[in-house]
């Protein structure tokens, strides 16, 4: 059987191509962790030897799926912690009497 040329490859649309498990994560902006523990479960993948492939149909469902949810805000007490403690860190350095140099 011929191998299909990479113009034909080019054309296929994105639901009908596979992608390697890397090329998935690139695609939904996730790390090695959320993906293998959130996303992979929701995606149709199959084993091709050692190569994880993943249908693009899946990707775009799943992409499908994100969209509709609302959307989560991070906490807000978090976010508020944090810059304190670079205030105070700020503060603090700026206190400390400078040190002389011989």
């Amino acid at each position: 059987m011929a191998r299909p040329d990479q113009h034909q490859l080019n054309n296929l649309f994105f639901g009908e191509r596979l992608f390697t498990s890397k090329q998935a994560m690139e695609i939904l902006g996730d790390g090695k962790t959320k993906f293998f523990a959130q996303d992979l479960p929701h995606l149709d993948a199959f084993l091709d030897g050692n190569k994880l492939k993943i249908t693009g149909s899946s990707i775009q469902r799943l992409i499908e799926k994100r969209l509709a949810e609302p959307r989560r805000r991070r906490p807000t007490d978090q976010l508020h912690k944090a810059k304190t403690q670079l205030e105070e860190s700020a503060a603090a350095t700026k206190a400390r009497p400078k040190q002389l140099t011989a």
